[in-house]
């Protein structure tokens, strides 16, 4: 135990870091360690609707790989040509719903790169500060979401409804007027409760046909 602690505050960030089976045990620890700090702020960062716990195993097998593929390289240069070969192979298409995983994406390979090369406190700091800049951007952006709102009704309640929708401070996105009905879709941004309130006004009016209240970054046709 206190070689691992004379390990992880006393190696300098480049220097030397022999692969032993103690070392990479540890360094694997460590990866796990701080690769669940980062799935914390993940979620924390993340609301119902765009947090993927698929990803986020996947974030955690990142570090985890990572780590291990520089430890195993890292004193090969003949390996690492060929592991880098292979990898040029490989072609991911999945399109990330949120921009920010891009950026947890190339947090989970610093983690593992940290631990691989020894350079565990480097490690931890980065992640904490990470973390802190996180939460506190995500806490100080959060305020009412906007939402989209689709109307459909007769063409004789249109202009009462866009009055409606207008006072409310929505914005316009789309606006269909047909022979004897019409088809709205307004951008608004208010609390549940006044939201609520809204749609129920609108709702009640007769010759309504529907209201509907669109998830965030939702594409209406």
């Amino acid at each position: 135990m206190n070689k691992w602690m004379e390990a992880f505050m006393g190696e300098q960030l480049g220097g030397p870091y022999i692969i032993t089976m103690q070392n990479l045990l540890f360094s694997i620890l460590f990866t796990i360690v701080a690769a669940s700090f980062m799935l914390v702020i993940y979620r924390v960062c993340h609301d119902t609707l765009t947090y993927n716990r698929k990803f986020n195993i996947t974030l955690m097998m990142l570090a985890l790989l990572s780590t291990v593929l520089l430890a195993l390289i890292q004193n090969n240069p003949l390996l690492s040509l060929g592991v880098l070969g292979s990898l040029s192979i490989c072609r991911i298409r999945t399109n990330t719903r949120d921009p920010r995983d891009l950026g947890f994406v190339f947090w989970a390979l610093a983690i593992g790169i940290s631990s691989a090369v020894g350079a565990f406190t480097a490690g931890v700091a980065s992640s904490v500060i990470m973390g802190t800049v996180l939460v506190v951007f995500h806490k100080m952006e959060k305020g009412p979401e906007h939402q989209m709102m689709v109307v459909r009704g007769e063409k004789p309640q249109l202009e009462l409804v866009q009055n409606l929708l207008h006072q409310a401070g929505a914005t316009v996105q789309s606006k269909n007027v047909f022979a004897d009905t019409f088809e709205l879709v307004y951008e608004l941004q208010m609390k549940e409760a006044e939201e609520e309130r809204l749609l129920n006004r609108i709702s009640n009016l007769e010759g309504i046909r529907g209201v509907n209240v669109l998830a965030p970054e939702t594409k209406v046709a």
